[in-house]
């Protein structure tokens, strides 16, 4: 027998949930009695977590000490990586000049270093240099007749802006960080939340529970069986324009002791001209993706790797991304097309889709 057992979301956040593509939501299978089990949820990082924790033997009577490390996980990560917060580390570094420094906490240093890396791995499809051109593309054209109307930059204004992107002009020294250039800015929004989740992950582990499940806006990392016995079962949405997370599901996958993220760009955009332009910029050419990806799914053994891999895969074509995919271990991805208003996906061969 297959339920749903749960959806991580609300109405009142369901705002900051729309850049997910896909909302997690667990299916378990069996019909005998199921565990008990613990959860926390709240608001971070711009969106909602879940924790899920199972014990054989009890329930989590005194969850405050948890609650409170969680928290504390949370802020930590702020305080290093959030450019929303003006005092942040990542914030200090984008108001610095060329030349100045800054010397950055060890969770941002690794944060960054794996961003290069995957930088590397994709040829610069990611890039979290790119923030210029972001903020660019966000704000739209700047002289533009009617303000209150969106439209694309100039390719001028486009041009300026990427010369500051380049990921190979990153200077980390240990954990002091150097502006290289004038203008040039970070944004680790698309690989941050995976590393909380992986450090979430962590904690939890270290606690010595062994089946559990942690989320932040989408993005999960599980360990063991949910409280059915199963393997956690893991949602991916249908890429539908005005629709809601969960309420409809493309495919599912069984996910245990693996980290699974999803990247689309079919809720968030702007339009002039009766043209969609992707809020997912790619970092090679400082303009909006166009192609017919609506999302990517990508399993990693972390919640980190998978999330800035998904999206690369938005960026990069999905044959460049199946050759990149197939030639990593312990990856793999799946890709929903949109094609004439009809949706096909492709799946990478070891993807573990249960429908």
């Amino acid at each position: 027998m297959t339920s749903l057992v749960n959806q991580y979301f609300t109405l009142k956040l369901m705002k900051a949930r729309h850049l997910l593509g896909f909302l997690v939501f667990i299916l378990v299978l069996g019909c005998h009695k199921p565990i008990q089990y613990t959860e926390l949820n709240g608001y971070a990082m711009g969106t909602t977590y879940s924790i899920k924790l199972i014990s054989n033997t009890h329930t989590f009577k005194n969850i405050d000490p948890i609650q409170l490390a969680v928290d504390s996980i949370f802020t930590e990560i702020d305080n290093q990586m959030s450019t929303y917060k003006s005092e942040s580390e990542i914030s200090k570094f984008n108001r610095l000049n060329k030349s100045e420094t800054i010397k950055i906490s060890n969770g941002f240093s690794q944060v960054l270093l794996r961003s290069i890396y995957w930088s590397e791995k994709t040829k610069g499809a990611f890039d979290v240099s790119v923030l210029p051109s972001v903020i660019l593309w966000r704000n739209g054209k700047s002289d533009r007749k009617y303000s209150e109307q969106w439209e694309p930059p100039t390719d001028y204004e486009s041009v300026l802006e990427m010369v500051k992107v380049n990921f190979e002009k990153i200077q980390l020294m240990e954990n002091i960080l150097i502006k290289a250039d004038v203008g040039q800015m970070i944004d680790l929004n698309a690989i941050a939340k995976g590393w909380g989740v992986d450090q979430l992950f962590d904690y939890i582990h270290d606690t010595g529970v062994t089946n559990f499940m942690v989320e932040i806006g989408g993005e999960v990392r599980t360990r063991g069986k949910n409280n059915k016995g199963s393997f956690w079962k893991i949602g991916i949405d249908k890429p539908m324009v005005n629709t809601v997370p969960g309420e409809q599901i493309h495919s599912v996958v069984s996910v245990s002791n693996q980290a699974m993220a999803t990247s689309g760009n079919y809720r968030n955009f702007n339009q002039f001209e009766n043209k969609q332009y992707s809020h997912i910029i790619d970092p090679r050419t400082g303009r909006p993706t166009q192609s017919n990806i609506a999302s990517v799914t990508v399993i990693a053994e972390t919640c980190m790797d998978a999330d800035a891999l998904a999206t690369a895969l938005n960026v990069m074509d999905v044959d460049e991304g199946t050759s990149l995919v197939e030639s990593l271990d312990g990856i793999e991805a799946f890709w929903i097309l949109k094609e004439n208003d009809q949706l096909k996906s492709v799946a990478s061969s070891g993807m573990p889709l249960l429908n």
